[in-house]
């Protein structure tokens, strides 16, 4: 049981040491009128893009990016199939 504290307390203070090497980082900016919550401290330029937006199919309910579903008509399928199931009437649920 002493073999474990000693352990313990020499881990401590190891990975203490250890930290207080390495380099401070920088602290993160507070949410306020230059740095919006969710920007993270980066200028506008920098914010992350919008690659692609999801889209429920009509006719089965499973969501698809819209560079990669079947459009028609601005409606998103999921493949041909649903489309002309869609177009039939035959809606799955």
């Amino acid at each position: 049981m002493l073999r474990f504290l000693f352990l313990a307390l020499l881990a401590y203070y190891l990975l203490r040491w250890l930290r207080d090497l390495l380099p401070k980082s920088t602290p993160r900016p507070r949410p306020g009128p230059q740095n919006p919550p969710g920007s993270m401290g980066r200028p506008p330029s920098s914010q992350p893009k919008i690659v692609d937006e999801m889209k429920p199919c009509p006719a089965c309910g499973t969501f698809n990016p819209t560079r990669l579903a079947y459009e028609k008509k601005s409606l998103y399928f999921c493949d041909q199939r649903c489309h002309e199931a869609f177009i039939r009437g035959e809606i799955k649920t």
